[in-house]
């Protein structure tokens, strides 16, 4: 009986040319994915990291953000924002959008828009609603506002809160104010850190 020759897997001599191959491709990859990088995160999404608890228990300081640049913004999104004001990006919930009427009853601390009480309880899921599933502390501080309510929000603009009311600087205050919308630059739409508190928004 005649044995079959083993197939023998012939070794490719390691040359000049062919580490050269090999180089060129694996320096192609990283530049396209590298680029494909920089243009996600120039033209469609953008990172960010939250700094102080103005927006707690929704985010807390460190906590980490992925948004999105192509949005529409509507009433209840958290946005970034480049604020002129404060020199500096912040995040913030959208209450109002321009031509809405915003009320703030400081001795109940009830928000209202358009005549209507906020249901802050759609902030939060669960299936018993309690004081926790409550978002924001109730708005009793108008920092100082001489603001008069109720307010209609002004064309190109847009009224904003931070989820722990009390302790916000946000448009109730004469320092912010209404916001410019050309000053949005992002929706966010995932928390990626802390890793076991991942969140879709």
């Amino acid at each position: 009986m005649l044995k079959k020759k083993e197939k023998t897997t012939k070794k490719e001599k390691l040359t000049f040319k062919s580490f050269m191959k090999d180089f060129i491709s694996c320096a192609l990859t990283f530049s396209v994915t590298m680029a494909a990088y920089h243009f996600t995160f120039t033209h469609l999404l953008q990172k960010s990291v939250v700094e102080g608890s103005s927006m707690e228990p929704t985010l807390y300081e460190n906590d980490t953000l992925i948004s999105t640049k192509i949005f529409d913004t509507e009433q209840g999104d958290i946005v970034i924002i480049k604020s002129e004001k404060l020199g500096k990006d912040i995040v913030k919930r959208v209450i109002a959008l321009e031509g809405q009427t915003v009320d703030i009853d400081f001795d109940e601390g009830i928000v209202y828009v358009d005549g209507e009480p906020l249901n802050e309880q759609l902030y939060n899921e669960g299936e018993e609603l309690h004081a926790d599933y409550f978002v924001n502390t109730l708005t009793t501080n108008n920092q100082n506002s001489a603001a008069q309510y109720p307010m209609v929000v002004p064309e190109g603009y847009i009224f904003v809160l931070g989820d722990n009311r009390n302790a916000s600087l946000d448009s109730k205050s004469n320092q912010l104010g209404f916001v410019p919308v050309d000053e949005i630059t992002s929706e966010v739409v995932v928390r990626t850190h802390p890793i076991n508190d991942m969140k879709l928004f």
